[in-house]
Parts: structure tokens; C-alpha cells; sequence
């Protein structure tokens, strides 16, 4: 038996919920402690004598993300419904750069990789030029598949639309040796860019999955002779051209000192990182970039959050 009475658990819970006042103020009211009052508010809530509803909760998918922050230690995560599949890239895109508005502050500098998704985060982004935010291009991108989806266009229009630099990273993501890739590193604006990598607090970033169908690089047969190689090495997603594999472990493949770019699975720093994708395929390299900790926060559809939720 409860050893508060019934009504005294209402009527606390009456000046509490309805009436606006604080415990302090009901302890007074009632003459009993602080304490006294805590307590018997705990208590209505177990003995259904107060239940809280939350309107649209379903609506805005809050238990969803609730249970993914919770299951993958997330600071964060969004979760969005696509009217369908050919929706999700948009939906995603707009829910991206709502966050982003949300979060951001003045004098931020947000690093970015590529992908269409992000593509579609810079489009949907807000003009702000007073907040001076900066952005910075993590991976090369000279020779990466599909020009429109780029890294140096996503870092352009971001940082055109928040009102500060871009710093671009003029050179391939991959290059034909290592000898090369030194000879790029090399360059004083290069060197630079890099610096300004270490100094983001922010950074946007696609995930990119292994399917045979993947399209990485600009040519057919360094394309094919890559994903086979990265095939063979257990890799199953990619943040920024730095791969991983099932498990998260991050994989260094025989293309891994030809890459150029930021290595977001080994430099983290104290960078908000925030995951950006959603759709079937993308399962098994989402599922890795969560079990690699390397995500801060996810925005992905809720069949994705379903799925990472009870199915793994």
C-alpha cells in the first residue's frame, strides 16, 4: 500500500502540472519537505495517478530517435519519413540542413565531404551570411564520380550561403602512388587546407556504402579495380574515401597512402561529426560507422532506424 494517500499524490500533482508552481513552492504550501514533494510526484507518475501524453511524438519519430541514441551512445539523431524512395535523398537533404541551422553559431567551421545527400543539405541550406561560418573540403575530389555530387561544390555553396571562406582541396581523392600523393602534400595551399581541417568543430558527413553497383571513381576500370580491392580487404562503407569494415575496424588497404584527404576514422578530434544517409542499401555502412563510434550524430529514414534498432 502506497504510503502517500490519493489525494494527497492529486492534489500535489495539481499544483505541479497545472497550476505551474514550483516543488519548493507546494512544500511550503503543504507544509512538508522538498523532498516529500519529489517523491510523491515520482509516485503519480508510476501509479498512473498523472500520465503524460506527448502529441505528435509518432509524428516526429521522437521514441525512434530516442532508442537509436540510446542503443549507439548518439549525442543525437534525427530521423525523418520519405513519402517514398525517391523522396529520401531531398527529405534527408532538408533535415540536414534544418539541424545544421539549429546548431550552428557564429565563427563555426564545418568540414564536408561529398556524396548526394550532402549535395542536397547545401541546397536546402538557409542564407546566413552574418554567422560568418566557414567551410572546408575534407576529401579531394578531381577524379571522384559524378562532378555535380563534388566535394569542392558542396564546400563552394556552404560557404557561400553562411557567409565565410571556402577552402578547397585542389587535388584527387586518389592519386596512382604514394610518391604522388607526397608531391600534392607538398603544395603550400594544400598544407593550408589541411591545417584547416584540424581547426573544424563541425563536421557533415556522408556515408557511403560497397555494393557492386557503387560508382567511385571517374573511370570504368580504376573504378572496378578499387571496388574489388576494397571487396577483398572486408570493407562494407566509407566516411570521406576512409574505409571500414562490418564491425566499424577501419581498414588499410593498398589505396589507403594514396588517398588524399582528412582520415575521420583516426582524427576525430573534438569535431561534432553528424552522419547523413538512409536507404536499404546503406544499411551495412551505416551500421559500421555506428559500431566504429565515429558518428556524434545520424540523420537517416525510420525503416533505417527500425531496422538498426531491432534487427542488429
Amino acid at each position: 500500500m502506497s504510503i502517500y494517500k490519493n489525494k494527497e499524490m492529486v492534489k500535489v500533482s495539481y499544483y505541479y502540472y497545472k497550476k505551474g508552481l514550483t516543488q519548493g513552492e507546494i512544500a511550503k504550501k503543504m507544509n512538508m519537505s522538498r523532498q516529500r514533494v519529489n517523491r510523491i510526484l515520482k509516485r503519480a507518475l508510476e501509479d498512473n495517478i498523472v500520465q503524460i501524453k506527448i502529441n505528435d511524438m509518432d509524428k516526429y519519430n521522437v521514441e525512434l530517435e530516442n532508442k537509436l541514441e540510446d542503443k549507439f551512445s548518439l549525442r543525437q539523431s534525427v530521423v525523418i519519413t520519405p513519402i517514398d524512395d525517391n523522396t529520401i535523398y531531398g527529405a534527408l537533404g532538408i533535415a540536414g540542413a534544418e539541424y545544421l541551422e539549429g546548431i550552428l553559431t557564429k565563427d563555426d567551421m564545418i568540414g564536408v565531404t561529398w556524396g548526394r545527400t550532402l549535395s542536397e543539405v547545401a541546397k536546402r541550406l538557409s542564407y546566413n551570411e552574418k554567422l560568418n561560418v566557414s567551410a572546408v573540403q575534407l576529401i579531394g575530389g578531381l577524379n571522384i564520380a559524378y562532378t555535380d555530387l563534388q566535394a569542392d561544390e558542396i564546400t563552394r555553396t556552404i560557404g557561400k550561403k553562411l557567409g565565410g571562406d571556402s577552402h578547397i582541396l585542389y587535388a584527387p581523392a586518389i592519386v596512382e602512388s604514394k610518391k604522388i600523393k607526397d608531391a600534392f602534400m607538398s603544395d603550400s595551399n594544400l598544407k593550408e587546407t589541411f591545417e584547416n581541417m584540424g581547426k573544424c568543430n563541425i563536421i557533415i558527413a556522408g556515408i557511403g556504402e560497397l555494393k557492386e553497383d557503387t560508382q567511385l571513381h571517374r573511370e570504368e576500370h580504376l573504378n572496378e579495380e578499387y571496388k574489388k580491392h576494397l571487396f577483398s580487404q572486408g570493407c562494407v562503407g566509407d566516411i570521406g574515401f576512409r574505409w571500414f569494415d562490418k564491425d566499424g575496424n577501419p581498414i588499410r588497404h593498398n589505396y589507403y597512402d594514396r588517398t588524399i584527404g582528412y582520415d575521420i576514422l583516426e582524427n576525430k578530434n573534438d569535431a561534432l561529426v553528424v552522419g547523413i544517409a538512409g536507404g536499404e542499401k546503406k544499411y551495412d555502412a551505416i551500421l559500421g560507422a555506428l559500431r566504429g563510434n565515429y558518428l556524434d550524430v545520424l540523420i537517416t529514414d525510420s525503416d533505417m532506424a527500425k531496422r538498426l534498432i531491432y534487427h542488429c
